[in-house]
């Protein structure tokens, strides 16, 4: 199904989501984890993934609870755990890595269910109310 626009916001995320999982990868399976490359992540994290699930929970998760998707919500909000969970480790290089490949999960899961959900399930009104607020509070 093509991307309703008022959701392109977020899907656009996903695109950088998944090439800083690859580098997140590489950095796990080295002996040693380039400090600089590291940084990136970090700050990759902080900037942009930590404010896109912020914006997810604020405005989009609410939209389809109240639309009885409660269990794509949990899931999504379970994932979202877990990543921060994972981020407070990144200079353990298994968190790197476990980081990454469920980051790389979670995009397919966000594109592939929870964004086709919310474009079947959700109205004009609670469509325009997440892509104002997502345009309102972009990442930093």
């Amino acid at each position: 199904m093509k991307r309703d626009p008022r959701l392109r916001l977020l899907s656009s995320d996903h695109h950088r989501a998944l090439v800083m999982a690859r580098k997140m990868d590489k950095a796990g399976r080295e002996e040693v984890i380039d400090p600089a490359i590291l940084e990136g992540i970090k700050a990759f994290c902080r900037d942009e993934l930590q404010p896109h699930f912020a914006q997810e929970e604020r405005f989009l998760l609410p939209a389809l609870e109240r639309h009885g998707e409660h269990k794509l919500v949990e899931q999504t909000l379970h994932e979202h755990a877990q990543m921060v969970e994972l981020m407070r480790r990144l200079e353990e290089r298994d968190a790197l890595r476990q980081l990454a490949q469920l980051l790389k999960q979670h995009v397919r899961f966000e594109e592939q269910k929870l964004f086709e959900v919310s474009q079947q399930k959700l109205g004009d009104a609670d469509l325009e109310v997440v892509a104002a607020g997502v345009v309102s509070q972009p990442p930093v």
